[in-house]
């Protein structure tokens, strides 16, 4: 097997995370292969260094649908694949595209009608963690897939430049650091700034040798005006790539988070994850990996996969239900084995 397309254009941070047992069982399995992923440009620097990726084929859509599809149909036959492993799990055009390239062999789930269009199809699985989602298509190919544990990819240039921004702020390498991921992309998964506020109170006065570092995206740094400055709070939102996002994490003995991007790159880089989940589906999505924590309500419109909620009588519900007690526990627990695995 020379050239392997894997198609997942899902276009999210933890998407592409979640992709590496794949990506690195494809790899083991075909070693001498080129392999090339197909993806949407808002992940492209960051799989662009991924250690198990060649090259990226980028679905902008920029000049709308029907003839970006041309174009790229173009571009994949002209590179002459020999397999396509079309892992979005929904994507009618993730599977048309290998299809209308001819690219020989085509796996994929059968899903919507694409069984089609693929050479050999298994049926989904919704009832599994993403990671197994996504290998379950190699068994169509009888790859070994039991090295399923996660990895990120950043750099020892990245974890220098971490050590810096955190000399910077004042930080030694004997300050404990929790890490609080305020953001996420959808709404409904957001817990109230206010909540985090309380938490954050409470584990600084409980662990008085603890910095909490704020993590986010730029547009997130809005979130961080409703919390007190605080000597115990280092404020890094925005201020690291995603990249450097991961060396931070690996500095931190802990991470807070909603469902996002961030929370699986914790989990990739071993840092356990205090994870807090409303309207998606913790089997699906959770922390992949031992050592994990997931808080999650029994609101009975959960899980509903909705970005915006459409509760008449409370919204935000499933998220609202979730006590900043029950989570200054679960963060105190994991400091607490973390002392004594020490």
């Amino acid at each position: 097997m020379q050239n392997i397309l894997v198609c997942q254009t899902g276009g999210w941070i933890g998407d592409m995370v979640l992709l590496t047992p794949v990506l690195r069982a494809l790899k083991q399995a075909f070693p001498e292969s080129r392999l090339e992923l197909l993806l949407r440009p808002r992940v492209a620097d960051l799989m662009e260094s991924h250690p198990y990726v060649d090259a990226c084929l980028v679905d902008g859509k920029a000049e709308g649908r029907c003839r970006s599809l041309t174009k790229l149909v173009r571009q994949i036959r002209d590179k002459s694949f020999d397999l396509a492993v079309v892992l979005h799990p929904t994507s009618f055009r993730n599977a048309l595209l290998p299809f209308l390239a001819r690219v020989p062999t085509r796996m994929g789930t059968n899903v919507g009608g694409r069984g089609m269009l693929l050479t050999k199809s298994c049926g989904d699985d919704t009832n599994v963690h993403e990671v197994h989602r996504y290998l379950r298509v190699l068994q169509l190919l009888d790859i070994d897939t039991a090295a399923d544990g996660l990895e990120f990819w950043h750099t020892d240039a990245d974890r220098h430049f971490i050590e810096n921004l955190l000399r910077a702020e004042g930080v030694s390498r004997d300050d404990r650091l929790i890490a609080v991921n305020l953001g996420t992309t959808w709404t409904t998964k957001r817990w109230d700034v206010i909540n985090f506020t309380e938490v954050i109170q409470q584990i600084t006065r409980l662990n008085r040798e603890a910095k909490v570092v704020l993590t986010g995206s730029p547009p997130e740094q809005t979130l961080t005006e409703a919390l007190p400055a605080a000597p115990s709070i280092i404020n890094l939102v925005g201020k690291t790539s995603i990249l450097q996002l991961g060396a931070l994490l690996e500095r931190c003995e802990v991470c807070l988070t909603c469902d996002s991007g961030p929370m699986h790159i914790a989990a990739a880089v071993g840092t356990p994850t205090i994870a807090l989940f409303g309207p998606t589906d913790p089997m699906r999505h959770r922390p992949y990996g031992i050592g994990h924590t997931v808080i999650e309500k029994p609101v009975s419109c959960r899980p509903c996969y909705k970005r915006m909620c459409h509760r008449h009588d409370a919204l935000y519900l499933c998220m609202q239900e979730i006590g900043t007690g029950e989570v200054v526990k679960a963060v105190e627990t994991r400091l607490y084995e973390k002392d004594c695995v020490i």
